[in-house]
This record gives structure tokens, sequence and C-alpha cells, in this order.
């Protein structure tokens, strides 16, 4: 039976947990906090609906990761989460084992490894990066999470490209053929949609989010034609980015076409036909991950990017002075740098 290590308790860790164990594997859960997976923690069971349902049982759960270490390790937090796992795992995990950023974000994985080394990591476990997690799901309770879909065909890349289909043939076989071995990081790490659709509509979108009195479907009724448009600004740059790095890169509507089989003749019209994306709720605060890890960990490093390789990104450099007056941060100093 194959043994994974999830790492992260919320939507995306417990959608995992869920589906693997439904598929007999056996699945070692951590979080880091316990009221945020007390259920769980009481009883072992994920109560799971969607395309995948059913009464999960997890092997075990804990707020220990020397209780829940495996070969394969899947993390499924944040990205930015991912300098203070390093510095965690690194007394633990060597060459022997396989970390898998689900996903990487933008330059994850190079991250990941260095933040290991600077933490006394000697001999270093492969590191890979999913250029987005195979799942789109949300939490609705403390144990119950609910699976919309199933990406297919997501990028997987590490550091060394040769390794890639290796990490891919030792995943559990009933997530093995989502994923498809990329040719570089860059590919993962610049096909990292979520900083396009997240970061703007949510700036763009402050009033209804901060009010106390209005709901509203994310993708379906808060993206407008306009706001599609400036995504598709943002989207042309970071093809642009990735192309000047010497990847070849599709644009979001290709992605959305082949991910969830949509359709239409622009952005606005993919998203409108993406019946995936249907029940997705717009955040209910602005301090949400579509911000503060989908700008630092996202349009940061896109920018420096560019920047590095001599591509003009303006829309994203406005996003970013956005953020940053809004949230009254600066994310070019907190965030990841292109390496």
């Amino acid at each position: 039976m194959d043994k994974v290590a999830i790492i992260g308790g919320g939507h995306q860790g417990l959608a995992m947990a869920a589906h693997l164990s439904l598929n007999d594997v056996e699945c070692y859960l951590w979080n880091r906090t316990a009221q945020n997976i007390r259920d769980v923690l009481e009883n072992g069971e994920i109560f799971c609906q969607g395309i995948v349902h059913g009464i999960a049982h997890v092997s075990h759960v804990s707020t220990d990761i020397r209780e829940c270490l495996q070969k394969l390790i899947m993390i499924t937090t944040p990205s930015s989460a991912h300098n203070d796992l390093a510095k965690m795992l690194a007394p633990y995990v060597d060459d022997t084992y396989t970390i898998v950023l689900n996903p990487g974000r933008t330059f994850g994985a190079r991250e990941f490894l260095r933040v290991l080394k600077e933490n006394g990591c000697s001999s270093l476990p492969v590191v890979a990066e999913t250029q987005t997690i195979i799942y789109t799901c949300r939490r609705n309770d403390r144990n119950t999470v609910s699976i919309y879909a199933l990406k297919e065909g997501v990028p997987l890349a590490t550091a060394d490209s040769s390794k890639a289909q290796q990490v891919i043939n030792a995943l559990p076989e009933c997530i093995r053929g989502y994923f498809v071995a990329a040719d570089s990081d860059v590919e993962t790490s610049l096909g990292n949609v979520g900083m396009v659709l997240h970061c703007a509509p949510v700036l763009m979108n402050i009033g209804w989010i901060e009010s106390k009195t209005v709901e509203f479907k994310y993708y379906y009724e808060g993206i407008s034609p306009s706001i599609a448009k400036v995504l598709e600004k943002i989207d042309a740059e970071r093809v642009a980015v990735a192309n000047a790095m010497g990847a070849e890169m599709e644009t979001l509507m290709g992605w959305l076409i082949r991910t969830y089989h949509t359709h239409g003749s622009n952005l606005f019209e993919c998203l409108q036909n993406n019946e995936s994306y249907r029940d997705i709720d717009a955040p209910v605060t602005i301090y949400h991950r579509y911000i503060e890890e989908d700008v630092p960990n996202g349009l940061v490093p896109l920018e420096a990017a560019g920047k590095k390789y001599g591509v003009e990104t303006p829309t994203t450099s406005l996003i970013i002075d956005l953020a940053n007056a809004v949230m009254q941060k600066d994310y070019r100093q907190t965030g990841r740098k292109c390496s």
C-alpha cells in the first residue's frame, strides 16, 4: 500500500487526503494548528462530496511532523508557508525523500531547496513543484470537503528536469495520470495562472468583498468583461516573460479550455462557461491568499523576471502597486525573487 504524508489541512489538503484515502492510500495528514483539523483529529474521518464522494478514513492525523513523515511528502499549504516548512523539514529529510509542492507557485522548488540548504540539510531530497493543484475544491467544514473537478495534464517539474517523470511514477496511481512532466520549472513557475486569476479581481471588487451584506460568486459575478480584459493583459505579460526565459507557455484561455473543457472566444466567455467554477464563492476578506500569497509569490517574481529578461510588465506592476497601497505592505520587499 502506498504511504503519503500530506502537509496542510486546508481545502487542498483535506481534498487530497480524502481522495487518496478513498483509493486505499495510507495517508498521514499534518497541520500546524490542531483547532483547524479538530474534527479530523478526533475520528480520522473526512466527508467528501462532489465528483469524489464518500467517508474517507485517514490513517493518521497529527500536529507533530515527526509522526507524519513518509518518503513521499505532498505539501498542499499556500506557498507563503513554504519557507517555514522547509526549515521544519530540514533536520528530518534527505535524498531518500521526495517532496512535491502542490503547487509551487512561482520558483517555489528553487526557494524550497535553498532554505533546506541554509538550514543544514546536506543530503537534499528531490523537490518538485506542480503548476497548480489537481483539485478544484472547497472545504465546507472542519472535516467536510467538496471536490468539483480533477484537472487534467497538470505540469510537474523538478530543478533537475530529468527527475520529473521519476517523481510522477512515484505518485499514487489514482492521481498519477493527472500529471505530465514539464521540460523545466520555468513552465510550472510561470504557468502559475493563480496570480492572473486571483489578484486583480479581488482588488477590483474590494467594495463588494468588504460589504457585510453582499455575497457573490467569484468567477461568475466577480470577473466582469472589463476585469477579464485586465487579466488578459497580465496573462500576455506572463507568457512573454516565459518565452524570454526559453519556455513555450500556453495562455490562460488555452489552459482553461484544456483543463476544464470550457469554451469561448475570449477569457470572459471561457470563465462564464466553466461549470467547475460555478459554485466558488468570493473571499469574504481582502486578507486572503488571493492577495497575500499570489502577489508576493506570483506577481512579484513575474515582474522581477521581466526586468531580468528585458520584458515590460506594466499591468503586472500596476496590480502590485495597488496591492501595496491597499494592504499597506511592500510585497516587492518580502516577495520571491527571480533566481
